[in-house]
């Protein structure tokens, strides 16, 4: 009788809050945040809300390469920032490059989003007396998008 005593005590100081303490120096493993990385051009294209009107938009070659983190992100200057606020939301096709796609579903899927719901990254930055928001839908864990000035642009994952 008396193991069972002790055992059950050792199991409830194992339990206890001072036990959670104990482990506080464990490194947790965080998920990766699938936005994080290095990330390369591979497509651009003139977005479907184009209206015709004046020149064909054409992609800014600045938008070769660019990466996230969760401190910093670097690439072309709309993308550099210091201090990057990131957000993430599910969408429908309607509510993808603000609104603006004419046909959501059909535009959505020649785009490659093809799901009802799409993960999009709200990249926000405050920096050097500008203000920056961007809007990065998620195709698959391996390719994002951006709609900028009447361009789509197509990015694939390079390295983390």
């Amino acid at each position: 009788m008396r193991g069972i005593i002790v055992g059950v005590l050792a199991l409830a100081a194992a339990c206890s809050p001072a036990a959670e303490k104990a482990d506080e120096g464990v490194d947790a493993i965080t998920p990766r945040n699938p936005f994080f990385g290095a990330w390369e051009l591979t497509a651009a294209r003139v977005a479907p809300w184009w209206d015709n009107q004046g020149e064909e938009p054409a992609p800014d070659p600045a938008f070769s390469k660019f990466k996230l983190s969760a401190d910093a992100s670097s690439g072309p200057s709309i993308v550099t920032c210091s201090k990057p606020v990131y957000s993430t939301n599910i969408v429908p096709p309607r509510a993808l490059f603000e609104g603006n796609l004419p046909d959501p579903a059909k535009d959505a899927a020649a785009l490659g989003l093809t799901a009802l719901d799409i993960t999009t990254l709200t990249f926000t930055c405050e920096d050097n007396n500008a203000s920056v928001s961007l809007d990065f839908p998620m195709v698959d864990d391996e390719t994002i998008l951006l709609g900028l000035d009447n361009v789509v642009y197509t990015f694939k994952r390079t390295g983390s």
